[in-house]
């Protein structure tokens, strides 16, 4: 039976369309101050140069090669100059999480959007609590590797990239009223760079963990010694967590991000 131009054209309309399935999973999304663009790895071949680097990685924990892309071309690409208002980049994650960093930080060292490692078709999987994930469609890694392993975020499976004035698009999450010099605020800023990627706090930042502020605040479930020793080492309560130890946080750290919980139990929202 010979099909007329019509029926072929419906057909291509409403039937699946593998070549637009596979640009979907593979798009990334970057969103600055007014504006908002999605790429597709197709398109980002097309307009970015294409770089490759060799670290010490330290999700893999030994020597990988990936190819992708300067994070910094990919931000000029969606937009920003060097007027754009922002002092944060926050990156998502397809399971929510959503690791932050500054700008000082990406000035200062050169951050890479890998697309995969470099002569295979995508990632190795990796190690994520009890299960084994790849890091497509973007892992985030940075030239010097595991020297920066604390100090920057490496998230995998990035799906977006998103340029914010911190404390305008994560307000709730502010501890109002205090001196700069606090242990409240010290246990704030703790908690912006190292908690705030995987849990929320009045529902604002990572999706990973568990809402710390309300209804209830975690500390008003959880015996405080109990919290402590489980914020420095979550592992050794849970086998495969997912939440990493921090043994980067000495005890008077650790001392202020429970200040910081404290204070926030009076910070509550009312209604999600």
């Amino acid at each position: 039976m010979k099909l007329s131009p019509i029926w072929i054209a419906a057909f291509f309309t409403l039937a699946p369309c593998p070549l637009r399935a596979l640009a979907a999973r593979d798009e990334i999304q970057v969103v600055l101050p007014g504006v908002e663009a999605k790429f597709s790895l197709p398109q980002l071949l097309s307009k970015l140069k294409k770089v490759s680097v060799t670290i010490d990685d330290p999700e893999y924990k030994r020597s990988k090669t990936f190819e992708g892309f300067l994070l910094a071309d990919l931000l000029k690409e969606a937009g920003l100059s060097d007027t754009s208002p922002g002092d944060e980049v926050v990156f998502t994650a397809k399971d929510g999480y959503s690791p932050n960093t500054s700008f000082d930080m990406i000035r200062a060292h050169r951050a890479i959007v890998a697309f995969r490692e470099k002569g295979k078709s995508s990632f190795e999987k990796l190690a994520q609590g009890k299960a084994m994930v790849s890091p497509a469609p973007y892992y985030l890694v940075w030239e010097e590797g595991s020297k920066l392993a604390d100090k920057v975020p490496w998230p995998y499976q990035l799906v977006k990239i998103e340029v914010v004035n911190f404390k305008v698009k994560f307000g709730k999450l502010y501890p109002d009223g205090v001196a700069t010099d606090s242990s409240v605020m010290k246990g704030f800023l703790t908690f912006k760079n190292q908690c705030v990627r995987c849990h929320s706090i009045n529902l604002q930042g990572g999706d990973v963990g568990p809402e710390l502020n309300a209804p209830l605040n975690v500390t008003e479930y959880w015996p405080i010694d109990t919290l402590k020793r489980f914020i420095r080492d979550a592992p050794s309560f849970r086998y495969k967590s997912k939440t990493p130890p921090f043994p980067q946080l000495d005890e008077q750290q650790v001392d202020h991000v429970i200040e910081y919980l404290k204070h926030m139990k009076e910070l509550k929202i009312r209604t999600p």
